[in-house]
Formats: C-alpha cells, structure tokens, sequence
C-alpha cells in the first residue's frame, strides 16, 4: 500500500542539536524537496535523535538464546552485532557486504561455503571480525555447546548448524571455509548477529549480554550501545570506529511502550517519532491519521493467523473431522469485515508456509477458499459426527462441543475470536468460547494442549525451513524459535521437510514446499486465514522510513533515516 501522507508540518521542536544540513535536489534517498507554506524547500540534515516506541525493550542482546528471539532484539542486534546476510523488504536475503564481501557455495558434494569477511571489519574494542568469531557461533548453536559454568547454551533454533562438520579460518581469519555434513538449503540464514567470541567466552553465551557493560558491548555495526536498562529503556549511538557509511541520525532511543493507543497518543504528543506496534487495529489507525504531524504506511505482514486443531486426542486426532470444521469456515467473510477495513490488500492466506506477501506464496487450498456445507457435512460424516434433528453436530450420540481459545489482548486474534465462534455455531456447533490473555495463551494453555482448536499468530520468512518445527514432533526434525501447538506429526512430511532443506537448486525447493504444503492442506493440523497487515507511522519531520515486515521490521531503513528542515534555517 502506498504511503498514506497525513501531512507534512515540521515538527521543529524536536531534537535536533548537532545537525548540519544535506542538500537533497528533487527526490533521493536522502531527502525530498516538499513545501509546507515555506518558501524554501525542505532537506534532510545530519544528527539528531529520533525515539522509537516498541512492544518491548531487550531483556537480552543474544537474539540466538530462546529468551532473546523476538522481533525487536533481532532488530537491534542487527545494528550492532557482526552482518553476514540481512532479510529486506520482499523476504529477500541481501549480503552485508560492509563485513562480508562475499558468501559463495563452491562445492555441493559436500556443500561448501566460503565467506570472504571485508579486510576492514573489526570489533569496536579493535579486535577484527573473523573465523573465530563463525566458529564460536556454530559451536554454541549445533545443539551440544557448553556455557561457562557447564550449563548447556540455550539456542532458539539448531537448524542449520547442526549439519555443519567444520568451520575454518585461513587469510589471518579473513577466509572462513564452511563444510556441511548435510546439505542446507537455507545456509543464507545462518551466522546472522555474529557475537564477539573473543568476548563472550569469557562472559558467557546464556547470560553474558543481559546487562550493559560497554567492554561487552562491543559493536561491528553502524551503532552501538550507549545506555540500556533492560526491557525499559535501550540508547543506540553511531559507532565512530564504523567503517562504511554511516547514519545520518546521531542517537537512536527505544522506549517500551506496550499498546497501540499509548503508542497513538505519544506519536501525536511528539514523544515519539516512530513507531510499528505489533499488534494495531482501526482505532490506530484512526488515532494517527487526524495528527497533521504524522505519516504512516499499512502493508502486509509474513504473520499469519491460523486456526490451530489440537490433534492430540478424539475426535480432533481425525483428519476427517478437521476438514469437516474447516470447509464451514467462512475465511473470505473475516476479510472482508474484519481486515480490509485496514488494508484493502489483505485477502486469506492459502499457504501454511507463506503469507500471501511472500514470493514463494503459492494458493494451494483447492476446495477451501470458500465454505463448502456439503463437503463439510460429507468430511464430518467420514469422521462419524451427525448432525441430529435440531441440526447439532454430534459424536457418539453428544453434541460436539468445540472449546475456542484466543488471545483477548491481540486486536486481530480478538477481532476474528468471537467472529470465528459465530461462524461455527450458526454451522450447528456448540461453541465455548474461551478468550485469554496472550501471555496465558503462549505460556499455558498452548503447551499444555489445554484447547481444541486455537486462533494462533504464526510467523513465516525468508527461510522455510525453520517452520518444519511448527508441524513435526519427530525427534529427528532441527529445534527451532516456532512451536507445534497442535501435536501434529507425519513421516511423510517430515520427509518431505527434511528433502526441501537438503535441495540446494531454488526451483526444485520451491516444488518441494508446495508439495508441503499441499500435504499439509490434506491433513489439515491448522486453517491459514490471513497475514496480518503491518503498520509504522512516524513523525512528518523525518525522511528516509521504510518498512520491512517479515525482515527488520521499522529498523530496516534506519541508515536512511534524517530529519527534514527548510533550506537555508541552519
């Protein structure tokens, strides 16, 4: 969706010391020439800070530890920890080239990898980024990596590392040579928010970036920690020992601000000048768009909601059943009344694996794009539920009661909860509807497959392979940062998985996940419905924003970001 402008009036009073101004002819990155009754165009200017308004400050900067994978830590480490591949805007991974110039595959038998780290990439304390520092990442990450004091490394997610055999430095640590055991398809995704081995195996990997310490803290980034309280407060600055180019901000400040209408008001009132709160609705978007001061952009997201089926037990254990509640669905009609609203773009999601912003999205729900009673009734029937003479569904002679369980503090899931319930008791279910909070939702009620069927947000990415995961309880499929709510497991999609992660030719891996997702389609352990649109807003008086839903999310673009001033005012 193009940018929606909600005007353009300087918000001068902002902080600005220290700036110097960049002329921007025209159009550029950089700037724009847009009038605002001045009479001199606006340019964008060098220094100033800019307070960022987020779900949640870091508790942690090891975003590869299970506390420390979340959106917004990922996000920050990708500005201060060592580069190799980032995700833009499309799900498309791109080479840091600032501290790898290169990244090839020159063997496939065995698949082999070599980095070429940029002779300039050094550690902010003077330590060069090299070999030493890929070792230790993969050491801690395959699955078996001790901490200091013996514990075993909390790792988010072993996909990929576990199939490494060797990692080698050469060139001074500047050539680091990667040999896989297995083949990896999604080998771009690893080394991501490289840490600095020479640091953290004295402090620790589980523990050891939990807290501010400048001597710890030390950045291969454009910005570097200057002051953090963690899960309240976190101040970025530019690292003057940055070797490329750097930011046309001086300070970056992250301010925990849960709630959409907090994070409106603050927009409005100036305290903040971006924001892209996780979970938004209308009232939003309608709070922002009346601030003259204020732009914003909606766009679709790679979260998805779905509809989780607990597989664990009768009757949901029966792939009949769980067809028959899906194709009396109405997926189309949530859309329309519940997103498009928002975003006109938005439209069912008709992959397991990919939101339908993705580039690999393909629509495979043959048979489930609209509500289908009589396919319904048949699959229901197939799985031994009848409805009786009142036109309840019933197995083994009791009406089927559904328990629908969703997080009452996420505006999506809170919106399509009560419709969804709706829905299924005008089918002829009887309906216990059971909202909870996303902390109990996540925490309790998920894991302990307290539920029988679930409105559960899944994100998706650049790389398939660590959604395997979210549909696999085999012991042989890679742990990764997604969770399998419904219990599912099938050998055959396993299999499936385990080939699609193995298959390096890019055409043959996309068929392989369709094939995935078709299987998944039959089987049925979740309902796609919809990716979830995703908004940032941010104050007039800034340039440069951009958005990367799926990726780094508002941070993306923040090397671009300058603030706007009239030609010649300073």
């Amino acid at each position: 969706m193009p940018f929606r402008a909600m005007g353009r009036a300087l918000v001068l009073a902002l902080v600005l010391g220290g700036c110097t101004a960049t002329a921007a002819p025209g159009t550029s990155e950089h700037g724009s020439t847009p009038t605002t009754g001045h009479s001199a165009p606006l340019v964008s200017v060098d220094g100033g800070s800019a307070t960022i308004a987020v779900d949640a400050v870091p508790t942690t900067l090891n975003d590869h530890t299970v506390a420390g994978a979340t959106a917004t830590t990922q996000a920050v480490c990708s500005l201060v920890w060592g580069q190799v591949f980032q995700v833009g805007p499309g799900t498309v991974p791109t080479l840091a080239t600032d501290v790898i110039e290169s990244a090839e595959v020159v063997s496939v038998n065995p698949q082999t990898v070599v980095y070429q780290v940029n002779p300039k990439a050094t550690w902010s304390d003077g330590t060069p980024v090299g070999s030493q520092d890929f070792v230790f990442s993969w050491l801690s990450q395959n699955g078996s990596g001790k901490d200091v004091d013996g514990s075993a490394d909390s790792v988010a997610s072993n996909a990929g590392y576990e199939d490494i055999s060797s990692v080698v430095g050469s060139n001074n640590g500047k050539t680091v040579t990667v040999v896989f055991q297995t083949p990896y398809s999604d080998w771009a995704s690893l080394f991501d928010d490289l840490l600095p081995a020479h640091v953290a195996e004295k402090v620790g990997w589980n523990h050891g970036f939990d807290h501010f310490d400048p001597a710890t803290l030390v950045s291969a980034g454009p910005w570097m920690v200057s002051a953090w309280t963690p899960g309240q407060r976190m101040v970025l600055a530019r690292n003057p020992h940055w070797w490329g180019t750097l930011p046309h901000l001086a300070q970056l400040v992250l301010q925990a601000m849960p709630g959409a209408p907090a994070v409106a008001d603050a927009l409005r009132a100036g305290q903040v000048q971006v924001a892209a709160p996780a979970a938004f609705g209308p009232t939003f978007e309608s709070a922002i768009s009346s601030a003259a001061a204020v732009e914003s952009t909606v766009q679709l997201g790679t979260t998805m909601l779905a509809l989780d089926f607990n597989v664990r037990g009768a009757p949901y254990d029966n792939q009949s059943i769980r067809q028959g509640i899906a194709h009396l669905v109405d997926r189309a009609t949530l859309v329309t009344r519940l997103v498009q609203p928002t975003d006109p773009q938005a439209w069912e999601d008709n992959d397991h694996l990919f939101a339908n912003s993705e580039p690999w999205y393909a629509d495979d729900a043959a048979g489930y794009t609209q509500p289908d009673l009589q396919a319904g009734a048949q699959a229901l029937a197939d799985g031994g539920v009848v409805a009786n003479a009142e036109g309840t569904w019933t197995w083994h002679g009791s009406p089927l009661v559904l328990d629908l369980v969703w997080a009452s503090d996420d505006p999506w899931s809170a919106a399509v909860g009560p419709a969804l319930a709706s829905q299924l008791t005008s089918a002829g279910f009887d309906v216990t509807a059971n909202p909870t909070s996303s902390a109990n939702l996540q925490g309790s009620v998920l894991p302990a497959g307290a539920f029988n069927l679930a409105v559960v947000p899944v994100s998706t990415g650049a790389y398939p392979t660590l959604l395997a995961p979210a549909f696999a309880s085999a012991p042989g499929v890679a742990r990764g940062a997604v969770n399998n709510w419904t219990g599912f497991d099938d050998p055959r999609i396993d299999a499936l998985f385990t080939q699609a992660a193995q298959q390096l030719g890019a055409a043959q891996d996309r068929q392989l996940y369709q094939q995935v997702d078709g299987a998944l389609w039959t089987a049925m352990p979740s309902l796609p419905l919809f990716a979830e649109p995703a908004v940032m807003a941010w104050s007039a008086s800034l340039s440069g924003l951009r958005n990367d839903p799926g990726g780094l999310g508002a941070l993306w673009s923040v090397a671009k970001w300058a603030y706007l001033m009239p030609s010649g005012s300073r």
